[in-house]
């Protein structure tokens, strides 16, 4: 039976934070310091109020981190281009389908006019999951694994 509310719970009814926004154009360097700002793991790139781009985590440790770039070039050189999306009666179970083909961990919400209206982001679905099956998520035995060698400091 709670199978069934992951196939036809829309997004809309998960606590979901705003998105961060930011113009197309904006510096890969202001883009930074307002995602460390907002503590956000990622940012939507828009044109008004159409998303063109994502621009994440792991686009900055992929792309930035290890190379010498210009940070004041305009994020759009840094995004991904064009990313997948859903909607926001779009279903958990598609949202979880979508995550798990492509690797996702974020995904922009279009409204029916193509409008930016929020973030999808793995935590969200991690956190409607443990509502969902809490008993299960509570009474989880603690994995006892053996190091064979230490890890860290």
């Amino acid at each position: 039976m709670r199978e069934n509310e992951i196939q036809t719970n829309p997004i809309r009814h998960l606590a979901l934070d705003p998105a961060i926004c930011v113009e197309s154009g904006t510096s890969l360097q202001d883009v930074i310091v307002r995602m460390r700002e907002s503590h956000a793991s990622c940012v939507l790139i828009c044109k008004g109020t159409r998303c063109t781009g994502i621009f994440t985590e792991r686009d900055y440790l992929n792309k930035i981190l290890c190379n010498e770039v210009d940070r004041l070039k305009p994020i759009d050189e840094f995004m991904t281009i064009e990313p997948k999306t859903l909607a926001p009666d779009d279903t958990v179970g598609m949202a979880v389908r979508m995550m798990s083909e492509f690797g996702f961990r974020n995904i922009p919400l279009i409204d029916s006019e193509g409008k930016c209206s929020g973030l999808l982001q793995i935590r969200n679905i991690i956190q409607f999951l443990a509502e969902l099956y809490p008993e299960e998520v509570l009474n989880v035995q603690p994995r006892r694994e053996a190091f064979q060698q230490p890890d860290g400091a």
